[in-house]
């Protein structure tokens, strides 16, 4: 399967990004970062969209809606929101993330926050890859 993995903050998250990347390519999956490449997002089977909050109160980093605003091809596109735990108000940062994506036409099919590398990896191998 072909899963594109965007990342949008700090070189931490892109750190942890590549840890999930690597360990869904063990599983035999086409896993790749698509900032490294220049397709487009419709280009995957499964998308995973990993960001952090913007501050100590949270709200999303105001490049995550620019960035998918650009895309074409989502529409009815799986995804998996991923929000690195960080500040007062995670909970609320993830609904507003999975609510920026479904807007853009994709279908979250499922929305966690993480605390760490293991945390996320094991996050994404129990990712609802195929449809049941």
């Amino acid at each position: 399967m072909r899963i594109g993995i965007s990342v949008l903050g700090s070189k931490r998250l892109s750190r942890t990004a590549e840890a999930v990347r690597s360990s869904l390519a063990e599983l035999g999956n086409d896993a790749v970062l698509v900032s490294d490449l220049p397709y487009s997002l419709s280009a995957y089977d499964f998308l995973i969209f990993m960001t952090e909050a913007k501050g100590m109160f949270g709200g999303l980093l105001d490049a995550v809606p620019q960035m998918l605003a650009k895309e074409e091809g989502l529409m009815g596109k799986r995804c998996l929101a991923m929000l690195r735990k960080g500040g007062l108000r995670s909970g609320y940062t993830l609904r507003k993330f999975m609510e920026v994506l479904e807007h853009e036409g994709l279908l979250v099919v499922e929305g966690e926050i993480f605390p760490d590398v293991k945390a996320a990896v094991q996050i994404a191998q129990g990712a609802p890859l195929r449809r049941k």
